[in-house]
């Protein structure tokens, strides 16, 4: 006989291994599915589904657990069709076991058998408390494998589920505020943002009273091009960096002839991170006459969010420069 176990694994710990050895018990072979594979980087799910197939795979393979597989499961959204969905993408299984009681009534309104398994320490063993003790620096790596704990090292989890900075939709009118009394123009050039700040800057009414242009120099051509950043200091340094978000800061503020020049470049995800710079790595640069200045920034969450989070930062700027 061959089970199904389907969860979210975000991460594995100790609870779903209690639970595969049950399964194993009763069934010759199991099926592991990755339930809302298509997430990653959001609060409640940071782990990609690859990631967390990795993950798994460790913990079998080290303890010597099998046979079993593994497959992804992307959301469906309807939950009548989703059992039929899940019985189409995954191989045959003759019984799904789970603790959550809508995954089992689905499956049992379609005379599938069901089992469900005995839980232990269920208020600690959850993702969500995990995910909590990581975020809060609290005793966590007890209740998870000490491959599962290796691995969310590696990875660097706790930057995952930090805490994301809360966007405040009165900035923009702050800043458009002090932009006017303090009669000062701004003109932005945006990479990883694309856009957003400037949507925000003229969300205002009266916006072009203090607002230039808008720049997405998504490209490093068109940073070249328009903004007069120097190739070889993108070929030296990569368009995420410091160096270039100061020169772009620069350029389109001379070339726009306002009194303020902003720039963004970043690593918003899922894809194109690395070990140096991982996904949500932000430069922004703000250049006046008087001098011109960076920040960096590593920010938490989907592409949404880091994009969101770095249009708060740079109009945070803006105030904090025409308030002092």
């Amino acid at each position: 006989m061959k089970g199904l176990f389907i969860g979210r694994f975000q991460p594995f710990h100790n609870g779903h291994l209690e639970a595969i050895k049950q399964i194993l018990e009763e069934c010759d072979s199991m099926i592991i599915g990755i339930g809302s594979a298509q997430e990653e980087r959001t609060s409640p799910n940071p782990l990609s589904g690859g990631e967390r197939i990795t993950m798994i795979r460790r913990v079998i393979k080290s303890r010597n657990i099998e046979p079993v597989e593994i497959y992804p499961i992307p959301d469906l959204h309807c939950h009548p069709a989703w059992p039929y969905y899940v019985k189409a993408i995954l191989p045959n299984f003759d019984k799904v076991y789970g603790n959550s009681e809508v995954v089992l009534d689905l499956f049992d309104s379609i005379g599938d058998q069901t089992g469900t398994i005995n839980q232990v320490e269920r208020n600690k063993l959850s993702g969500t408390e995990i995910r909590e003790r990581i975020k809060e620096d609290r005793k966590w790596k007890d209740l998870v494998p000490e491959e599962v704990a290796e691995y969310l090292g590696d990875i660097d989890m706790k930057n995952r589920v930090k805490p994301k900075i809360d966007i405040d939709h009165e900035s923009e009118k702050k800043a458009a505020h002090l932009l006017t009394k303090n009669d000062k123009t701004i003109a932005v050039a945006e990479s990883c943002t694309g856009g957003l700040i400037a949507n925000r800057l003229t969300s205002v009414p009266g916006s072009s009273n203090y607002f230039i242009a808008g720049l997405v120099t998504y490209s490093n051509g068109a940073k070249i091009d328009l903004l007069n950043v120097d190739e070889k200091l993108i070929e030296e340094k990569g368009a995420v960096s410091s160096e270039v978000a100061r020169q772009m800061a620069e350029g389109v503020r001379i070339d726009r002839e306002t009194d303020i020049g902003m720039a963004s470049t970043g690593i918003a995800g899922p894809g194109g991170g690395s070990e140096e710079k991982p996904v949500g790595t932000v430069h922004i640069g703000l250049s006046t006459e008087e001098k011109t200045e960076t920040r960096s920034f590593h920010f938490s969450g989907d592409r949404k969010d880091v994009k969101e989070q770095t249009s708060e930062k740079a109009l945070r700027w803006i105030i904090e420069l025409l308030e002092d």
